[in-house]
């Protein structure tokens, strides 16, 4: 019989982060909360690397994504692409840089980076499949507008969108160290040593 820990694991870190997304994040969303979409890309990136540094299975992420857009989707009431989507690209992301570096605490980094980079740059595709040239028009305002507001008012729209993901990007790299170290304290004290 072959050993189950490591989709156990999967599936409780994935019911986690469902769980803060159907709860947490709602409550984020309803408010109007600014970032808060970072915030809850920073669970789910603390959520993968604590179940793949529990378990280097390949393709644990994956599982664990796919388990959290299961649950954000139910809680929901029905299928919205949008933050299904974020999750799945989210947990893809990041077990492509855990794959690519052995799970170590580089692809962290890089899967935290990557993971939080995303979320502006999926935001923004989904506003214009969805939504369409009335979303290229608002996206454009509102970069001109954020152009505006940190002295560069002649930023062109892409510009301020791949500064909006450089920037979430750097966030996203401390959050994968952050998460990494964390989830070294959950492991060892989940082994038995101090």
């Amino acid at each position: 019989m072959r050993d189950a820990r490591a989709w156990t694991h999967a599936a409780l870190f994935g019911s986690l982060w469902g769980a803060a997304e159907a709860s947490l994040g709602t409550v984020l969303k309803a408010t109007n909360v600014p970032l808060s979409g970072l915030v809850m890309a920073s669970v789910g990136v603390l959520c993968l690397l604590t179940v793949r540094r529990l378990q280097p299975t390949v393709g644990i992420s994956l599982v664990t994504g796919v388990v959290a857009a299961f649950l954000k989707v139910f809680s929901l009431g029905g299928l919205v692409l949008g933050p299904a989507v974020g999750i799945l690209a989210e947990a893809a992301l990041v077990e492509l840089a855990m794959t690519a570096t052995a799970s170590s605490a580089l692809g962290a980094v890089v899967g935290g980076a990557l993971a939080l980079a995303e979320a502006p740059l999926q935001m923004a595709v989904t506003a214009v499949v969805i939504t369409g040239p009335e979303a290229v028009a608002a996206l454009g305002k509102a970069a001109r507008a954020l152009a505006g507001w940190v002295a560069l008012p002649t930023a062109s729209p892409l510009a301020v969108l791949s500064a909006v993901a450089a920037v979430s990007g750097l966030a996203g790299a401390a959050v994968g160290g952050l998460s990494w170290r964390l989830a070294g304290r959950v492991t060892r004290r989940l082994r038995g040593s101090t």
